[in-house]
């Protein structure tokens, strides 16, 4: 475990904590135009919520680490601490 690592792990996990927030704030828009929002939005953000987390498990470079490692959980850490700033 290098501080590279690190670093890169949380720029990298703050960056697509971001865009997860991007992606919901858009689903949140698309679902207001349908009549049903509170299904209709929670089934999209669901599924996008649930495919942009396998995407991200496919791309990022430390994806052979297990859940408990280091590096992972400072990656977590930083994504969820992105989204936690973006709605206080």
């Amino acid at each position: 475990m290098k501080a590279k690592e690190h670093g890169i792990s949380i720029v990298l996990n703050l960056f697509l904590g971001y865009l997860w927030i991007i992606f919901v704030n858009h689903m949140v828009a698309i679902a207001n135009s349908f009549p049903n929002t509170l299904i209709f939005g929670g089934f999209f953000i669901l599924l996008g919520t649930f495919l942009f987390w396998e995407i991200v498990n496919r791309i990022t470079p430390f994806n052979t680490y297990k859940f408990n490692h280091p590096v992972r959980i400072t990656g977590f850490a930083s994504f969820f601490l992105a989204v936690v700033i973006y709605f206080l």
